[in-house]
């Protein structure tokens, strides 16, 4: 079957799947998991400028139309048939057994509703990476509120410090924590000194008193 009487026969055949139009956003993903449930695990899915359809069966390759062009779920089966057909069939071109996959595809497609599980799945997935955007934007948001309340502080201290009140309330700080200081000091310096009195008592060498002295007479003496 030639190509032009293959895209005839698919427009009579399956006119639901070329009225779908799948968006430019949703096109690799779409491609990727159908071709997943038909067991093309690695279908690469590129997209063209030139506004067509192509598939490089032996590379599991195929390419649809970009953003710039209408793409209908027909037309993404088509390709995806070739790769499908090449893998299970090992044909090629527009022949019977093309024919054979394009139909497995299209009837258990629409039997099957496969797009709206893949529908929920992209509304997921966008839903997700919403809300990781709405968290870092709040995450930033809070960031920015704190550098902000941080820059505002800073600014408002700035402005007390050339008050006559700041400047005394920082004088009395400071004359009280050196009170504070002092008394720790003295009261250090005077268990200083009560130690040094000890260790002079105990280190001083004991007095000897000669034999036959009157030791009552001699502490007599000393007073």
């Amino acid at each position: 079957m030639s190509a032009d009487k293959t895209y005839e026969w698919e427009q009579k055949k399956f006119p639901w799947h070329f009225r779908v139009l799948i968006k430019p956003e949703h096109r690799w993903f779409v491609a990727t998991e159908l071709a997943k449930r038909f067991g093309i695990k690695d279908l690469r899915v590129q997209l063209d400028h030139r506004g067509g359809g192509l598939a490089y069966v032996m590379e599991r390759r195929i390419r649809l139309p970009s953003s710039k062009y209408r793409c209908s779920l027909g037309l993404m089966l088509h390709e995806i048939a070739h790769v499908y057909d090449w893998t299970r069939y090992e044909g090629n071109g527009h022949r019977a057994s093309f024919k054979k996959a394009m139909i497995k595809l299209c009837v258990e497609v629409r039997v099957m509703r496969m797009l709206p599980p893949i529908y929920a799945r992209i509304r997921e997935d966008r839903a997700q990476m919403l809300g990781r955007i709405m968290a870092q934007n709040d995450r930033s948001q809070r960031a920015m509120l704190t550098a902000q309340r941080a820059v505002d502080r800073a600014k408002a201290l700035k402005v007390q410090k050339k008050t006559p009140e700041y400047r005394l309330e920082r004088a009395r700080a400071r004359a009280k924590a050196l009170r504070t200081r002092i008394k720790r000091l003295q009261t250090a310096l005077k268990k200083a000194e009560r130690q040094e009195r000890a260790l002079g008592r105990r280190l001083s060498p004991p007095v000897s008193v000669p034999a036959g002295t009157d030791t009552g007479a001699a502490l007599v003496h000393h007073e």
